[in-house]
């Protein structure tokens, strides 16, 4: 994996976070910075890049050292991006040129990238085009996606935790709908997930008999008709009198149109992705005309994905330490990799980290196995109940402020010098 003339490189180094932000994203920064911070003679500066990959070609850099020591190693337990996070896609030879060119100012030799598959895509690129212009350097990415569609990894820092905040929202307003049933017979909570239902899949842990919710998880990979969940809906109140609905924000019918989409016309980022959202009111509205009951709709958006005070401890572990072993391979000169996680052992559960090319990492997804879902498509089979439940094991200490409410650090983000002119986008 390493190549002899990068294996012993000395210069700056620049992590930066991207996409949607994640419980334990953070817990991966701090695991690489204060790693690197431990061979000062390798990696001379320790530069953040403000807003992601927007921050380098802005030359927006901030100087770690200048951040307190314990904020560092409290960020383990912050949500959000603390470095700042963007959803830019490079797309010209222009912006690439931009990014080496600015490295070349700097002197950065390392390239820490978490993200998603967008992001190791542009890692993947800057590595290449450094490579080409014969800029010796080093690039690795840390997984990052509460989606947990990246491919070549069991799983992915982040879904342990959304995994374990939805469930538990789940079952706590299940048993709101069934405090009030002679009401409000039924709710459909909408929770993200684009092409992957994993998240939607995973709020059917806290269906552990008939009365518990949710009664009915629709996702993305598994199409449905309107016609099918009015009788499913039907079916259900008939059984236990009120239903519980799980639906992923991507779910689709089986023509491949998203349901949100039928009740609206929605915008694309900068990916060129749809920006989903809106099928639980489409769908409440659906049951109510259909079927005759009312529908409460719920709607968590950031709030699961961002539920630091609920994550999962497993979580902030395993994304600590792809932090670390991201710095860690580096070190050996490994470059063109994203660290992944390998399940060694599921009773007892083992971990271990592993390394994917990024390039392979970019262009892959992963869906959902159909055995993961029943044959009604509708609850999770055992088969998931024994990946999941690992992952959502643990609690977490939250530092809390004397007003009773979490205290959260805030990076400085003190920027340092430009030594380029300005961006030209």
């Amino acid at each position: 994996m390493a190549s002899p003339s990068t294996s012993q490189l000395s210069g700056a180094a620049v992590f930066a976070q991207s996409g949607g932000p994640t419980t334990v994203i953070n817990a991966s920064m701090a695991g690489a910075v204060l790693e690197a911070a431990k061979k000062p003679k390798v990696f001379t500066k320790l530069f953040g890049a403000k807003n992601g990959i927007l921050g380098v070609l802005q030359e927006e850099l901030f100087d770690f050292k200048a951040e307190s020591p314990a904020d560092l190693k409290n960020l383990k337990l912050c949500p959000a991006a603390a470095a700042g996070s963007c959803r830019y896609k490079v797309k010209t030879e222009a912006d690439y040129a931009r990014i080496v060119e600015v490295f070349q100012a700097h002197n950065i030799r390392y390239f820490f990238y978490a993200g998603g598959n967008d992001s190791m895509d542009t890692a993947d690129k800057v590595s290449k085009l450094a490579k080409g212009k014969g800029y010796e350097m080093i690039v690795m990415g840390i997984p990052k996606t509460i989606d947990n569609d990246l491919g070549f990894t069991d799983h992915c820092p982040g879904f342990g935790s959304v995994a374990k905040y939805n469930a538990t929202m789940v079952m706590e307003a299940g048993r709101d709908t069934e405090a009030l049933y002679t009401s409000d017979t039924t709710t459909v909570q909408e929770v993200m997930g684009r092409n992957a239902g994993w998240i939607a899949a995973s709020t059917g842990l806290a269906h552990r008999n008939e009365e518990d919710a949710p009664h009915l998880i629709y996702i993305p990979e598994i199409p449905v008709s309107l016609e099918k969940v009015a009788n499913d809906v039907r079916d259900c109140l008939k059984r236990i009198g009120r239903c519980f609905v799980v639906v992923c924000e991507g779910v689709k019918n089986e023509k491949g149109e998203y349901l949100s989409e039928i009740g609206g016309d929605f915008g694309k980022d900068a990916f060129g992705h749809k920006q989903l959202g809106g099928v639980a009111e489409f769908l409440g509205s659906f049951i109510e005309k259909e079927v005759g009951v009312k529908a409460r709709r719920n709607k968590p958006g950031t709030l699961q994905r961002n539920g630091t005070h609920w994550a999962s401890k497993t979580d902030v572990e395993e994304a600590w330490a792809c932090g670390q072993q991201a710095v860690r391979h580096a070190l050996k000169g490994d470059t063109g990799f994203m660290v992944t996680l390998v399940r060694t052992s599921n009773k007892p559960y083992k971990c271990e980290t592993g390394l994917a090319k990024l390039s392979d990492v970019a262009n892959g997804e992963h869906f959902l196995p159909r055995d993961f879902m029943d044959e009604s498509g509708t609850h999770i089979t055992k088969k998931f109940r024994e990946y999941l439940e690992p992952l959502l094991k643990g609690e977490v200490k939250v530092p809390m402020g004397k007003d009773g409410l979490p205290q959260y650090v805030r990076l400085k983000r003190k920027l340092v010098p430009k030594k380029c002119g300005e961006w030209k986008k």
